[in-house]
């Protein structure tokens, strides 16, 4: 998995690669990914943990460092999710 995160390293600037664990550092490497990744990138992450971790994550540990665009691009068609969530829990600033 090392081989992942060393090709996209761009994503993961604020972490020492060579330290992070798919499991300790799970909500960390799927909110970065969903938030700075291409779809490329995304499709890497969905081999890496299922739609439902993917869901959960997002849901259940929101992180207020999205963009509204990207907050709103990745909860209806990269997760599919079509309940509402409250965006001040995502969006640092909300136009």
């Amino acid at each position: 998995m090392l081989s992942f995160f060393s090709q996209n390293k761009h994503l993961f600037w604020s972490a020492d690669i060579t330290k992070l664990d798919l499991q300790e550092h799970k909500q960390y490497i799927i909110h970065q990914v969903l938030q700075y990744g291409d779809l490329e990138t995304i499709r890497m992450l969905k081999q890496v943990y299922s739609h439902n971790e993917l869901v959960t994550t997002f849901v259940e540990h929101p992180r207020k460092t999205y963009q509204a665009k990207t907050f709103s691009f990745v909860k209806k068609h990269v997760l599919g999710i079509t309940s509402p969530l409250d965006e001040s829990n995502y969006v640092s600033v909300i136009s």
